[in-house]
């Protein structure tokens, strides 16, 4: 199982590190996103965030453009080692299923269904980016957990693998489309708690479906 380096993969960032000034700039921009959302913060807003004028702030970064690449090759970087964590001390393939369907609806919890918007409306070409890029590599995840979960007699043996990781990799990139889910509707982790649970119904046998049963005793999905 590949452990992968998300920014050579992507190309986002040219496999190069961002200095130190860099990465406060990322940290900062990226939390200002998830609070208010990407339209509505200005490069100026974000020179008051870090405390710097914004002649410093162009020194590290050409444009706002580039700067919502860096947060989303960051953030896709930081959740790729959140779930190669979770696939080390998870249990079993159960474990870390829910470790990581725990995760993702944490984090959908702290962003603004406005940033979501954002990205696919103003930034079109980094959002289908951003999926395009999340598409291998998580699918070579859920391939791999599934797998793991057969091999330990607690995943249907007659399910295939490499359709099922498909159909789920494809699905969730289905619920991050806010035309397909308005944002007034319903939130977005709700949205992936009924996703997580459906998927994990559907592949598990009955003993794994036991097993979930006494994990989520232990903690739930919320």
């Amino acid at each position: 199982m590949e452990t992968y380096n998300y920014a050579k993969v992507s190309g986002v960032l040219g496999g190069m590190e961002l200095t130190e000034d860099q990465q406060k700039l990322v940290n900062s921009a990226r939390e200002l996103f998830k609070r208010i959302g990407i339209r509505s913060v200005s490069m100026d807003d974000i020179a008051r965030e870090l405390g710097v004028s914004k002649k410093t702030l162009y020194q590290l970064v050409d444009n706002k453009e580039q700067l919502v690449r860096m947060v989303m090759a960051e953030q896709t970087c930081g959740d790729l080692k959140v779930l190669d964590q979770h696939r080390d001390e998870a249990l079993d393939a159960i474990d870390e299923l829910l470790r990581n369907s725990r995760y993702f609806i944490r984090s959908m919890r702290s962003i603004s269904p406005t940033a979501v918007h954002d990205l696919q409306k103003y930034y079109p070409d980094i959002f289908h980016s951003r999926v395009k890029d999340h598409h291998q590599v998580f699918l070579d995840r859920v391939k791999d957990n599934l797998n793991r979960g057969i091999a330990e007699g607690i995943y249907r043996s007659d399910i295939d693998a490499e359709v099922i990781a498909q159909l789920f990799v494809g699905t969730t990139a289905m619920v991050m489309d806010r035309s397909v889910f308005p944002a007034h509707e319903r939130p977005l982790s709700l949205i992936l708690h009924q996703h997580s649970t459906y998927h994990f119904n559907g592949i598990v046998n009955e003993a794994g479906y036991e097993r979930v049963k006494t994990y989520l005793q232990q903690e739930d999905l919320s």
